[in-house]
């Protein structure tokens, strides 16, 4: 039987709500929940971590959540969107490889373009850093550089279809730089 997966913002019967996941992989634009992610209870007054997944379903050591699945408060799962991309019913294999792999692909458009950004903000007061001076580059090499709007963010890089690591450079030009030996 098939069996929709859990992303941020599903429901619990608790009366929460999903607060964190995976954000490397995404259903309907929202990261995938897994074992060791946390959700609001306010039953039980209190942020619960998720127990139970889809042994079936990996994602980085973690098992994905699904409908139905439980909370560390007891509360269980409740689905927010439809895509099923579990199915665990048994049945006889059926097809070639090629159209496994299609099926596959054919649960995310592979021409969606994904972007990044950051916000920069104070490690002592937690506000906004605006007109920070940045660099972001990617591992095809492409860079942007500039500083960050009134909200601490940084422009956004564009990743194309694939996640990719970005990196990030900051300078703090708040005073004179040191002189190099």
């Amino acid at each position: 039987m098939a069996t929709p997966y859990i992303t941020i913002g599903c429901p619990t019967t608790g009366g929460g709500k999903v607060i964190s996941g995976n954000s490397l992989f995404l259903i309907d634009g929202k990261a995938v929940a897994c074992t060791g992610d946390k959700a609001t209870c306010p039953t039980h007054k209190l942020v619960a971590t998720i127990v139970s997944g889809d042994p079936c379903m990996n994602i980085f050591g973690k098992l994905a959540a699904r409908v139905g699945d439980s909370l560390s408060c007891g509360c269980k799962l409740l689905p927010q969107q439809s895509l099923v991309v579990q199915d665990n019913g048994g049945g006889a294999a059926q097809g070639s490889s090629s159209s496994t792999a299609q099926t596959q692909n054919s649960f995310a458009p592979q021409t969606d373009e994904h972007g990044l950004k950051f916000q920069l903000k104070d490690q002592e007061t937690g506000k906004p850093l605006a007109q920070q001076y940045f660099k972001l580059k990617s591992p095809d090499g492409t860079e942007i550089e500039g500083f960050t709007d009134k909200s601490g963010y940084t422009k956004l890089i564009k990743t194309g279809t694939e996640a990719k690591e970005i990196d990030l450079t900051t300078f703090d030009l708040s005073e004179p730089m040191a002189e190099w030996n």
